[in-house]
């Protein structure tokens, strides 16, 4: 679209989780990067160890190329021993060339990691009349609408002519989904360069492992086809985005009026439309999962809810007539069930339904 110039699309951001074992450690992967850094000449500097994120023994930092490692070996004291988390940044991205980033990729899969936790894809977009401010009127004026996300949230210092002269940022969804995606503009956040919007969607939890695995698919899908690997990064990079940051047109009808099938009917706005030649990416949906923890506790509120509730009263009860408010004896009362809860809890199921939780940290 006239106006509108796409630099560069692909990931930005990939957080993989590995287990150590024999042939597989911190120390060997963190000499592959080196390694391969060296090798492609992407920039570096001295490696700087300190303690690990996260409540892990130790960290290794090279700040110029962007690359994180933290981990904590069998036996030493420290958060999840025996694993270790590598965090390649946007910057060692910002430094290869898609065929280059196609390699790297394939060989941090190579060494087999156990989860992918995180990935970020971006879209950088050369524009002087579409950069973020424009963004946010459209949607401050009811005009546009992200599929399946119920807000989103513009930030930044505004002049007095309702401007943005430091930069804004335009937030879809929430920070903890699985799901977000932001637009801000990448010259007044990098502080150089000609004027800008960068699009990116993170994504984390199940859908980042769905994603993960159909973008080593379409990797290994150039060996059969000859496609160069950097051109299919390139395209399923775009193909991502345009699933995960779903926009569209609601102009047709009033604000705060929309059809029950906004959805189906609405279509792209062609400011957005026309920066893809690809089809968006089918999105495996996700799962619903019924965990041990789900059964357990759905069994134990149909059998003990009962006798838990009728304590929980007549300790309400007693507290209020020890002369404590209302509102305040219902706490004290919830917080004497829960603690015995925690008192009598099964240690080992304890841990057991602890490793069912999915975060950036969990194991």
């Amino acid at each position: 679209m006239k106006g509108q110039k796409v630099l560069s699309c692909g990931p930005d951001t990939l957080h993989l989780t590995y287990r150590e074992a024999r042939g597989r450690t911190p120390e060997e992967l963190s000499q592959l990067l080196a390694e391969f850094c060296k090798l492609y000449e992407i920039p570096t500097a001295t490696v700087k160890r300190d303690k690990g994120l996260s409540g892990f023994a130790s960290s290794a930092v090279d700040k110029a190329a962007g690359l994180r490692l933290d981990w904590t070996r069998i036996g030493e004291e420290g958060q999840n021993a025996g694993y270790f988390c590598l965090q390649v940044g946007g910057r060692w991205f910002s430094q290869a060339n898609g065929e280059t980033a196609a390699d790297f990729l394939q060989l941090l899969e190579a060494y087999k990691p156990l989860r992918a936790t995180r990935l970020d894809i971006q879209q950088t977009v050369r524009t002087d009349s579409r950069l973020t401010p424009w963004w946010i009127s459209q949607f401050e004026s009811g005009k546009y609408r992200v599929l399946a996300r119920k807000h989103y949230e513009p930030r930044g210092k505004k002049d007095p002519e309702g401007g943005y002269p430091q930069g804004a940022t335009l937030y879809h969804g929430t920070r903890t989904s699985e799901r977000f995606a932001r637009q801000y503009d990448k010259h007044l956040q990098s502080g150089h360069g000609l004027p800008r919007r960068r699009d990116e969607i993170e994504i984390k939890g199940e859908s980042c492992r769905n994603l993960y695995d159909q973008l080593h698919q379409e990797l290994l899908n150039c060996e059969q086809t000859g496609q160069p690997r950097g051109e299919a990064l390139y395209a399923f990079s775009k193909r991502s985005l345009r699933a995960y940051l779903p926009v569209r047109d609601i102009s047709r009808w009033r604000k705060g009026h929309l059809p029950r099938n906004w959805a189906q009917m609405a279509t792209e706005p062609l400011t957005w439309a026309t920066l893809f030649d690809e089809d968006p990416l089918t999105i495996k949906p996700r799962e619903t999962k019924v965990t041990s923890l789900i059964k357990s506790y759905r069994y134990a509120t149909r059998n003990f809810g009962a006798a838990m509730a009728i304590k929980h009263a007549y300790l309400w009860k007693d507290h209020e007539s020890d002369g404590m408010d209302g509102d305040v004896a219902f706490g004290t009362a919830s917080n004497e069930v829960i603690a015995d809860c925690y008192r009598e809890a099964n240690e080992d199921k304890a841990k057991e339904f602890a490793c069912e939780f999915q975060s950036d940290e969990a194991l």
